[in-house]
């Protein structure tokens, strides 16, 4: 968005448009933040002087001048005669005149444009200036916003994705509050919507299909299966017990699910690895049997026992009677012996091996 600017050349015209101005500016108060229309009359070494009508006078110091770098840019880049658009900062008093500024005049108009946006729900493309906890921070028109990491919706990392522009729509525009909220995946999700239609047309539960991981939770994955991101959860990554997602999956990894469960409705499906792996509990009775002397990893403790982890997939309880419980840490082995098993139930009985 550019700001309004006339030279000196064509006087007459400049004077002319220059009133007119003045007239529309004073339709608007002279107080903080407005925007109002002012003429360049002298350029110091680190401010300017500005007439805005009604024999007022404001100043823009240095530090308010866009692209100024030191002071001997400033006769280089203004000259009396020039009229602008200045947003005011402080009102005068008796000791000091209107306060101004000429690089917030675009920020000025930018959150109007931003909000206008919101209102006709539009799509911007912003650039990733930064990282911050719980999300992005971008760059929208000239303003700082913020994307949570649950409005992402990509197959990278949060420090991967600075530097790059991506698609994003207005969640809240709060200008008196300087709160910008974006989301990345609204965006996307309306980019798809023809796509996913498609999509879920063509899948059936029981389908085995690819995608790729494009969120990872503590409480699973989600997995982009052609423009629908289907949920996997953590129970249905492995047959074996996980602590998180990330012991065995990564962002952007591609991977072989089967489609457990479709809303069409709501758009959503739920996904499994594990059930494209063997079973191990369906031939547990092929490698184990009762009064066999075993070694288990801790994996679990319970009030009443703890899990050891016999082979991938395959846990076993034992309780604490024979041992002492504080002495148990999770990831040691013990040697045990297998009382029971209940292959249907999935269930196996252990007692330890005490020396």
């Amino acid at each position: 968005m550019t700001t309004l600017i006339f030279e000196q050349e064509d006087r007459s015209e400049v004077q002319e448009a220059f009133a007119q101005m003045l007239e529309e500016s004073f339709h608007r108060s002279l107080t903080p933040g407005n925007v109002i229309v002012g003429e360049i009359l002298k350029v110091e070494k680190d401010f300017l002087v500005i007439d805005i009508g009604g024999k007022c006078e404001g100043h823009v110091p240095f530090k308010e001048l866009p692209n100024a770098r030191s002071g001997d840019d400033l006769s280089a880049m203004y000259q009396p005669g020039q009229v602008r658009e200045f947003y005011i900062l402080r009102d005068f008093d008796e000791d000091a005149p209107f306060l101004l500024s000429l690089k917030r005049v675009d920020m000025w108009k930018d959150w109007d444009e931003l909000r206008r946006l919101h209102e006709t729900n539009e799509v911007l493309n912003v650039t990733v200036c930064g990282t911050t906890r719980g999300g992005v921070l971008v760059q929208a028109l000239s303003l700082k916003g913020f994307i949570p990491a649950s409005q992402l919706r990509i197959a990278k990392t949060l420090e991967e994705l600075v530097g790059d522009s991506i698609p994003a729509k207005l969640l809240e525009v709060d200008k008196s509050k300087n709160k910008l909220i974006l989301s990345h995946r609204a965006a996307v999700f309306e980019a798809q919507a023809e796509r996913r239609s498609a999509t879920l047309s063509n899948l059936s539960e029981g389908l085995e299909v690819d995608g790729e991981v494009v969120k990872i939770t503590h409480f699973g994955a989600f997995v982009d299966i052609n423009g629908i991101d289907g949920l996997l959860p953590l129970s249905e990554i492995s047959w074996r017990r996980l602590k998180h997602p990330s012991d065995v999956l990564t962002l952007g990894q591609r991977v072989k699910v089967q489609v457990l469960a479709i809303d069409r409705e709501l758009e959503r499906i739920s996904l499994s690895m594990k059930r494209l792996m063997p079973d191990p509990w369906e031939t547990v009775l092929q490698r184990f049997k009762e009064g066999d002397a075993v070694s288990g990893q801790i994996s679990k403790l319970l009030n009443s026992g703890f899990l050891a982890e016999l082979e991938p997939g395959i846990e076993a309880f034992c309780s604490y009677y024979q041992t002492e419980r504080d002495k148990l840490i999770l990831g040691d082995n013990f040697p045990f012996k297998i009382v029971s098993i209940a292959a249907f139930d999935r269930r196996i009985t252990l007692e330890p091996v005490l020396n």
